[in-house]
């Protein structure tokens, strides 16, 4: 199995496929991926094929965040040694709770004739189902012949058929094929040298966009049928899906990604300082947003815009402590729909605590840079470069400066030419945010003085968070932020020279649908540049990493 791992190759040749819709740019699209399937994928998928009762043992390696996303870091697809043998254990224990008493009787469809020899038809029905649902796609005639091997002669060695099942099963589960989205291509039929995606390929791009989870029968049927590749059948499996429930969840997956909710796992602030702060508290206002997010965007389809000014979200106990509002019954274990006052210094995304205590690097204070290059980063799309090895950070850390306030503080840095290019287009976001403790408490003073949360951006001026907030909400390039994003998570990959101009379209096309989160993820998925492969394309290779 090691030797699966590290010698599976993604075959892909080169090639171009520039679809062109009838009111669309045409997109050159980009080289097919290979994504390594994140901690929750690879459970979504465990309990999706076999049930939630599986339990999943060891640990993740951990993800890579590459351009702002961790759907283009898995794309980094170094596994160690000691992830490889995780990678192992957990398909051999998988494996086992599938094929004991319990489980057998609701997930082996055929009796063999022997509980102790090996029956053929019936594990090639059961590898076979199984084998379709965790690779993506149906078993080709080599992996069929192989996994029927292994099970056969693990069925002599053990003396039993269901010991044999467990083996070929585990071969599955430790698969490059499944640990990894591998992205295959075939010809466009009528042109010549030109590729896309095949549909198996394209049926897994669709169901982690939507879903956060491998594809389901039915969309692995539409793949095998044909019917994914027409237009109409296209537009009805991606209908389909998002009329599911499970719709939800792709979208918070989309959202964790994109807001870097990731580093949530470990905060921590000084119990000293905050000691309001709690995982229970860390857990709601993570939590909080994305259900702001989720209501505002599915539930209501407003524009997104929006979000950065809407006074409407839910409050659990803890956040109403944190906010000083009593809050009722529902919310004491739960959640309560709450709308902040007009004229209340809470309205919008970035006045949540999730995007004002999101700092893993300070437990005890705010940094006006790095929330305002997360401000840059996350909605903007705008790439901060890093500082330079040689900054001296000793007159803003030192607990001694006269300077009273973090502003202040901050001007050593603006003042230094080596600094000043970077900070300002972070500190002033930043600074609009000082009125926010590490744990997103409203505050009007530091140490003494009164918190000077003006600024300026895009020339346009204001007085706090809030004002800021509208300017952000006017501005194009928030909007233009979200399509990228969607797109490149989707893709696993940043736009390539030859998208420009079909992203370019797409935004017009997300504004006139009124900066609507569900068309916009209907556009791109049915669009032909979501299955585009362009030229050039080369093979790739998951490796196991070498101590």
């Amino acid at each position: 199995m090691a030797l699966l791992l590290a010698g599976a190759l993604v075959f892909v040749g080169a090639g171009s496929n520039v679809a062109q819709a009838e009111d669309e740019s045409a997109s050159s699209g980009g080289p097919p991926t290979f994504r390594r399937l994140k901690a929750e994928q690879y459970k979504a998928s465990i309990a999706q094929i076999f049930g939630a009762d599986i339990a999943i043992p060891g640990r993740f390696e951990p993800p890579v965040r590459e351009e702002g996303l961790l759907a283009i870091g898995d794309s980094t697809v170094v596994v160690t040694p000691s992830g490889f043998e995780q990678y192992a254990t957990r398909a051999r224990e998988i494996s086992a709770q599938v094929l004991n008493d319990t489980h057998r009787r609701k997930l082996l469809a055929c009796q063999p004739k022997s509980a102790t020899g090996f029956d053929e038809p019936c594990a090639r029905q059961f590898l076979g189902h199984y084998g379709r649902l965790l690779l993506r796609r149906p078993l080709n005639d080599q992996e069929s012949a192989a996994v029927l091997g292994l099970a056969h002669r693990a069925t002599e060695n053990a003396g039993s058929f269901y010991k044999g099942l467990e083996s070929g099963l585990a071969s599955l589960l430790v698969s490059p094929a499944f640990v990894f989205r591998m992205e295959t291509t075939e010809p466009v039929p009528g042109r010549r040298g030109a590729l896309r995606l095949d549909g198996y390929s394209l049926a897994t791009r669709l169901s982690f966009l939507l879903w956060d989870a491998p594809p389901d029968e039915a969309l692995l049927d539409a793949a095998a049928s044909g019917a994914l590749r027409t237009q109409a059948g296209l537009e009805q499996q991606v209908d389909r899906m998002m009329a599911s429930p499970r719709f939800e969840h792709g979208a918070r997956a989309f959202f964790v990604d994109m807001f870097a909710f990731d580093q949530f796992d470990g905060l921590s602030k000084d119990a000293a300082l905050f000691p309001i702060f709690n995982p229970k508290l860390r857990d709601d206002a993570e939590e909080q947003s994305l259900r702001t997010v989720v209501d505002h965007l599915l539930t209501r389809n407003s524009d997104y815009r929006e979000l950065f000014t809407t006074r409407q979200t839910f409050l659990s106990r803890s956040l109403g402590a944190l906010y000083g509002v009593r809050v009722d019954n529902s919310a004491f274990e739960g959640w309560m729909p709450y709308t902040f006052p007009d004229g209340s210094p809470q309205a919008g995304l970035l006045t949540m605590p999730a995007f004002l205590m999101l700092d893993p690097s300070h437990e005890g204070k705010t940094s006006p840079t790095i929330r305002g290059k997360s401000v840059r980063e996350l909605f903007l799309c705008q790439k901060v470069p890093a500082p330079p090895g040689n900054v001296d950070f000793s007159q803003f850390q030192d607990p001694g400066n006269p300077n009273p306030t973090v502003r202040e503080r901050l001007e050593a840095h603006r003042s230094n030419p080596t600094c000043a290019g970077c900070h300002k287009i972070m500190d002033p976001i930043g600074l609009s945010m000082e009125n926010f403790s590490a744990v997103g408490q409203y505050r009007s003073q530091e140490n003494g003085t009164v918190i000077d949360a003006s600024g300026s951006f895009e020339g346009k001026n204001y007085r706090d968070l809030v004002g800021l907030e509208r300017i952000l909400a006017a501005s194009q390039a928030l909007p233009n932020c979200l399509v990228q994003r969607v797109y490149e998570y989707g893709v696993g990959r940043q736009i390539v020279a030859g998208e420009r101009a079909w992203m370019q379209r797409q935004n017009q096309r997300f504004a006139e649908a009124g900066y609507r989160f569900p068309a916009l993820i209907r556009q791109i998925a049915t669009s032909p540049a979501f299955q585009a492969v362009s030229s050039g394309a080369v093979a790739s290779k998951p490796t196991v990493a070498s101590n």
